[in-house]
């Protein structure tokens, strides 16, 4: 009887855009989430200039959760031709974050030949194009099926295809993937990576969630605005005080007397 492969799991952020806190936990329990940098750069964006209310606030809460998560942000990148985008036509953002999303998932595919790679996306294009790959661990499922599986334990249709598509004779039969290139777990992400670096083909490699927390530096401005905020609310007081002792002096005195640190007012 043949292993359980491992379960891979790349978002995108239409799906995570849709989720919460709880939801994220839970997904983390069926499998190795990933994200790749671009998702992660655009919800960091989104907790400042999100086109509604509710976008900001659901990056807000992933911007709190991410950091002791436990996910991980991939820099497996593996071309496709399908994943080429046509001569002379110009990508909007959305649609260069998704193939940001499918290249990674499929160097992930390519990389890890013994796991299932699951892409969680509510864009139907992205889940269509990942059929086109013709992938045998690689597959897509909207956030509804993910949060379906999370539930019930249940696992969605196209998860249990694809995991006998592994099981069969002939994905067993395929040539082994040479052991000495494909280290079992990722590398650990440098600060000696280049940009040009991601072009690579199928590397699998993590930015240490240290680099999200918040730093002593980030916690001195912190404090600095609450201070302000106090100085501005004795400026404040300061002058309503002032105006008032000029406009009715009886009623100042009457409450001036009433202090006790202060004594009797001067005349």
């Amino acid at each position: 009887m043949s292993l359980l492969p491992s379960f891979v799991i790349v978002f995108d952020t239409s799906a995570l855009l849709a989720g919460k806190t709880r939801e994220w936990q839970q997904f983390s329990q069926l499998g190795e989430c990933l994200v790749t940098e671009g998702v992660l750069e655009a919800m960091n964006g989104f907790c400042d200039r999100a086109p509604e209310p509710a976008i900001e606030a659901t990056a807000r809460e992933f911007s709190r959760f991410y950091p002791t998560s436990g996910w991980q942000v991939s820099l497996a990148i593996a071309e496709h031709p399908s994943l080429k985008p046509a001569d002379g036509h110009s990508l909007s953002q959305r649609a260069r974050l998704s193939l940001e999303v499918l290249k990674c998932a499929y160097g992930v595919a390519r990389r890890r030949r013994d796991s299932l790679v699951i892409v969680v996306a509510n864009d139907q294009p992205m889940l269509q194009k990942i059929q086109g790959l013709n992938t045998k661990n690689l597959c897509g499922i909207p956030l509804a099926a993910m949060m379906q599986w999370s539930r019930t334990q249940r696992r969605p249709a196209a998860v249990a295809h694809y995991l006998q598509l592994l099981r069969s004779p002939e994905t067993a039969a395929s040539p082994a993937v040479n052991r000495q290139a494909v280290s079992p777990k990722p590398s650990i992400y440098k600060s000696t990576y280049k940009p040009t670096d991601r072009l690579a083909t199928a590397t699998t490699s993590v930015i240490p969630r240290a680099q999200t927390r918040t730093t002593p530096a980030r916690r001195k401005i912190h404090w600095s605005r609450w201070l302000a905020n106090i100085v501005n609310l004795v400026v404040v007081v300061t002058a309503i005080a002032v105006l008032w002792r000029f406009i009715s002096p009886a009623s100042f005195n009457q409450l001036w007397q009433k202090v006790p640190i202060i004594g009797k007012p001067v005349e």
